[in-house]
C-alpha cells in the first residue's frame, strides 16, 4: 500500500501473517494519525458491522481487533482491496 492510497474507510488486505491476523485477512482503515494508520480487521469470529468506515472514540464498540501501522515503514504489510 502507498501512502497516497490511504483513505478512511478504504478496505485493505494483510500481505503477511500478523499476530492474530492471517495473511489475506481484510480490514478497514478506520483512523489516520499523522505518522500512522489504524486498521480494524474483519475477522470470521469478530465481524465489522456492515458499512463500517471510521473509529468512533466516543462509542468504540466491543467488536473490533485493531492494529496500527507506521506510514514510514509498515505500509508494505497491507494492500488495497480493489
Amino acid at each position: 500500500m502507498k501512502e497516497s492510497e490511504i483513505r478512511i474507510g478504504q478496505r485493505v488486505r494483510s500481505t503477511f501473517l500478523l499476530s492474530g491476523v492471517p495473511k489475506g485477512t481484510e480490514g478497514v482503515v478506520d483512523e489516520d494519525y499523522k505518522t500512522g494508520i489504524m486498521i480494524a480487521w474483519d475477522l470470521p469470529k469478530c465481524r465489522l458491522p456492515a458499512g463500517y468506515k471510521e473509529f468512533d472514540h466516543q462509542n468504540p464498540g466491543p467488536f473490533k481487533l485493531r492494529d496500527g501501522f507506521r506510514k514510514s515503514d509498515e505500509l508494505d504489510l497491507l494492500e488495497v482491496v480493489r
